[in-house]
């Protein structure tokens, strides 16, 4: 039996089930107060809060359940001059918008997704890119109807295997990785944002860039930094090597190999005492499982981080590094163990608790990339699963961009090409939202209470997931599904 009882595995269900209910639907029309909390990070501080980005026209708004309204464009985008503050988008050439059902969806409940104006929108913007760049909005300005045409540059449609076979796809991979390289002043301290701008730089050849950033992480981050920073680091590393053969990162790796089984529960015993918030979480200290920081901490063991522990080590024996194969025999012992049949993968293992597209990419890659892992079904079952969390990619907890990379990028490995379709197709209009119009992506609102990757890295993180994502046309990198060297 996995790590659910079926009655706590039925209770979580049944509560999806009551949070998607049409009743339920407006739990937070105020975006948890976020529509005018605006970052202090790159350009996006101008704009007034927590916006939906409309593409690549430049202008940001406000969602409603059947419209949009405006609250900034930017100077010389296409809305400029077209689109005014304040101003109601309804609809698209004559149709008006679906309506969008608001609420939090937590748990294994994936019956709502983002149908209304924001893939009304996202998909206008295909048929304006894939025609004569027209894009025919039908506004309400000062209480009066009448049509904005914005101006879109022609680029194509995505075709239907993208992001393979794609020059739309390519395109658009190539401008997000020019982003990250000439906007270095917007680049934070993130971690997150950290080693996927090294991998996009990696993924596009950008080496010079690339050889800077190895030389700055020589030196293997503190011991008591959060288990993120070795996994983020050492795939990039090991990334760089299979590339460049630079021998002087193997130490490095090597290092953070070792430093990565600190996070690790070797005996659940130890941990029976654990208390986080005034509860005890015993429970959640699985064995062979990764917690957020070294010798474990807080609430226990984490899914993703125990996967982004066993990419880096893939990766790290790749490169020539020999690793513990206890440790790796336990962390995949608990992957297989904890997940549930239906191919659901929970954030803290023990609960139910979020959308788990960005877990079940990554357990795709993972599993695929160490060959002859799989005991029986697990990957077939967690690809049907991220089919089904489709509807929930921008959901993840804490960091969207988070979920939004590792299962875009993933799902593409997956054997069933069907699903990989599935995954691709239903978000056509959501990449197109993320859009900017200078080329970038930008995090987009979802359902999580707890979301904070806009104020985290408002661009870069999600422009170098989708320059990675995007361009795996031709792939470089073995997370891409490159050979392995």
């Amino acid at each position: 039996m996995k790590f659910f009882s079926k009655m706590k595995w039925g209770l979580v269900a049944g509560l999806a089930a009551i949070l998607a209910q049409p009743a339920d639907a407006i739990v937070d029309p105020d975006n948890l107060g976020q529509w005018e909390r605006p970052t202090e990070i790159g350009p996006d501080k101008e704009v007034q809060g927590f916006l939906v980005n409309l593409g690549p026209t430049g202008a940001r708004a406000i969602l409603r359940e059947k419209l949009f309204v405006v609250k900034h464009v930017f100077a010389d985008s296409p809305a400029a001059g077209r689109l005014e503050i304040d101003d109601e988008i309804t609809g698209v050439d004559g149709e008006p918008f679906a309506r969008h059902t608001f609420g939090k969806f937590y748990g294994m409940g994936h019956e709502v997704g983002y149908e209304g104006p924001m893939m009304d929108l996202g998909n206008a913007i295909e048929d304006s890119e894939g025609g004569d760049g027209r894009l025919v909005l039908d506004v309400v300005r000062d209480g009066s109807p009448m049509t904005v045409e914005i101006e879109l540059p022609v680029i194509g449609r995505f075709s239907d295997t993208f992001p393979l076979d794609c020059e739309k796809s390519a395109l658009l991979a190539r401008r997000a990785a020019d982003y990250i390289v000439e906007r270095k002043e917007e680049h934070g301290r993130h971690v997150h944002e950290q080693g996927k701008v090294g991998l996009a730089l990696l993924a596009h050849g950008r080496m010079d860039e690339a050889v800077e950033l190895a030389e700055e992480w020589l030196e293997p981050p503190d011991e008591t930094l959060w288990t993120w920073f070795p996994s983020y680091r050492s795939i990039f590393l090991s990334e760089y090597f299979l590339q460049t053969g630079d021998e002087r990162v193997l130490p490095t790796i090597r290092t953070l190999t070792e430093r990565l089984y600190l996070a690790q529960v070797l005996d659940p015993e130890l941990y029976l005492d654990r208390m986080h918030g005034g509860r005890p979480q015993a429970a959640n200290y699985l064995k062979g499982g990764l917690g957020h920081g070294h010798r474990i901490s807080g609430y226990g063991t984490m899914t993703i981080t125990t996967l982004l522990a066993m990419l880096a080590w893939d990766l790290a024996e790749s490169c020539g590094i020999e690793t513990d194969p206890m440790h790796v025999d336990l962390a995949f012992a608990c992957i297989h163990e904890h997940t549930h049949e239906s191919g659901y993968m929970g954030y803290r293992f023990a609960t139910g608790a979020y959308t788990p597209a960005g877990r079940q990419g990554l357990s795709i890659l993972v599993h695929q990339l160490a060959g002859d892992r799989d005991p029986g079904d697990h990957v077939e079952r967690v690809t049907r699963g991220l089919v089904n969390a489709k509807t929930r990619l921008n959901d993840g907890h804490g960091d969207n961009a988070q979920a939004v990379f590792w299962a875009l990028l993933g799902i593409q490995l997956a054997d069933d090409k069907q699903a990989v379709r599935r995954v691709f197709d239903y978000n056509r209009a959501f990449i197109n939202m993320a859009r900017t119009h200078d080329g970038a992506f930008v995090v987009q609102p979802g359902r999580n209470a707890a979301e904070k990757a806009y104020y985290l890295s408002p661009r870069i993180q999600q422009t170098a997931g989708m320059a990675i994502v995007l361009g795996t046309g031709d792939p470089v990198l073995r997370i891409q599904g490159a050979e392995d060297r």
